[in-house]
């Protein structure tokens, strides 16, 4: 089949499908480790609230999506996300390629605690056997309002 007639054919196919309300990754993240600072904007400045690494890259982020109570971080993380949309809050993810993830987390993490942002890496866990989701949950959602609170100080 020729050329043309391989485009003929697929102009065909797709002459109906409308993709406009797609998002496009314009290209595979072909490296898996990386470190991510998640935030949200608040008064045209990103306002970072967790900061993590990952050898799975973006992949990571699907955990926060799931937010297992079994799973501590995921759960706090997850609910904050939730929470932020909740009070109107678009949240980003800012992440970059790694060598060294845990080295570099460990580097952000008293970087942004050194310009006095609050962070959910602080929050500390829970034991899932004994606490109450709720709880957790609130906890999470109170500590969503401070960090909006300091911010818009």
């Amino acid at each position: 089949m020729s050329r043309r007639t391989i485009a003929g054919a697929l102009h065909t196919k797709m002459e109906n499908m409308d993709f406009r309300d797609f998002e496009t990754i314009k290209e595979f993240f072909l490296f898996p480790n990386i470190i991510y600072i998640l935030g949200v904007e608040s008064h045209r400045k990103f306002l970072p609230f967790y900061v993590g690494q990952s050898a799975r890259n973006t992949g990571r982020l699907g955990d926060y999506i799931s937010a297992h109570f079994k799973a501590s971080t995921d759960f706090k993380v997850g609910e904050a996300i939730k929470y932020f949309q909740i009070r109107g809050y678009e949240v980003l993810v800012k992440f970059k390629k790694s060598e060294n993830g845990k080295k570099d987390e460990k580097e952000w993490y008293p970087k942004l605690k050194g310009k006095n942002f609050l962070l959910l890496n602080d929050l500390e866990g829970y034991n899932y056997k004994t606490a109450d989701r709720n709880e957790e949950r609130q906890k999470i959602r109170d500590f969503v309002d401070k960090i909006i609170s300091n911010a818009e100080k």
